[in-house]
């Protein structure tokens, strides 16, 4: 159609049309970065909204390593834990870094996305929706406030991943996710062809899926181009999760029988654990950091 109505208008018409469309963009760059109070800027350059159910053990690690890679604040919701998560992040929910909401509903990821956007609209420049067994990171070793700045006059940019299997744990292994998992599947896993999104929480009209959101406007990738939320090609160059979606082989298996979180019912149709067939240590290049990081908490 946007082709179509492309060949009908002159060609003056069109290209005054991309200037006006392009000064409404800047426009409202502008506005959402002047400081306060003469305009919207919000505190916040970037945000974690996460949901989480027993995941108490990878906490901690999970935090640490995003607050590393320039995320300002954590707002998590809590959803009918059974295990004693709160010592883990006691240190960043006393500061004020971490929010954690008890969320008992179910199902609970759309309510409690929906929930995060009304509380936390004008707080955060970006929000970025996300699970605890995915870490995002910048490639380059960026931080990620400095990498989205160029996505500023975008209302949403999605995120590829790359994913894990159990690389060969039985039982969840000692140590940190980061280092233990180093063997991945290939490139083109089904699985990596799913997004994840960072938002701007004042340009989304409300959550649609666990992989996108209603946004006014069309949301890019990392390439900059207008993507939906099914990419057919998934680089991972300027950003990337590394889904970790395993992990050992009995903690996939407690995964199946524990109630999702977008459906509230057992997960026994989950796929299947994918092939580490890639050794992948990118990652690594933020483990002394982060080892020195949790020596210090």
């Amino acid at each position: 159609m946007k082709e179509r109505l492309r060949e009908l208008a002159p060609s003056p018409l069109w290209d005054a049309a991309a200037r006006v469309r392009d000064w409404s963009r800047r426009a409202r760059y502008l506005r959402e970065r002047w400081p306060r109070p003469l305009g919207t800027r919000p505190p916040i350059e970037l945000a974690i909204c996460a949901i989480f159910r027993d995941e108490g053990r990878y906490l901690a690690e999970w935090v640490t390593f995003h607050r590393l890679q320039g995320v300002e604040r954590f707002y998590l919701y809590e959803n009918r834990s059974s295990d004693d998560w709160r010592p883990e992040i006691e240190p960043e929910i006393d500061a004020g870094i971490v929010e954690v909401i008890h969320f008992p509903f179910v199902p609970a990821q759309g309510r409690a996305y929906e929930d995060c956007l009304r509380r936390h609209r004008d707080d955060a420049r970006w929000i970025a929706f996300i699970d605890v067994d995915e870490f995002l990171f910048s490639p380059s070793g960026n931080p990620l406030p400095d990498v989205l700045q160029e996505f500023d006059m975008h209302p949403g940019v999605v995120v590829s991943r790359r994913t894990y299997g159990t690389n060969g744990f039985e039982n969840p292994p000692d140590g940190l996710v980061i280092e233990n998992y180093l063997t991945r599947a290939a490139d083109d896993h089904p699985g990596n062809r799913w997004v994840k999104s960072i938002v701007n929480p004042r340009s989304t009209e409300g959550w649609g899926s666990a992989h996108h959101f209603r946004l006014r406007g069309r949301p890019v990738g990392e390439d900059g181009r207008p993507v939906d939320y099914l990419l057919r090609e998934p680089t991972v160059d300027l950003l990337r999760i590394n889904h970790y979606y395993a992990k050992s082989v009995a903690e996939y298996r407690y995964k199946e029988v524990r109630p999702a979180a977008t459906t509230g019912e057992p997960q026994l149709d989950r796929d299947p654990i994918p092939e580490d067939i890639v050794h992948d240590e990118l990652i690594l290049q933020f483990a002394p950091a982060l080892r020195e990081a949790l020596s210090r908490r």
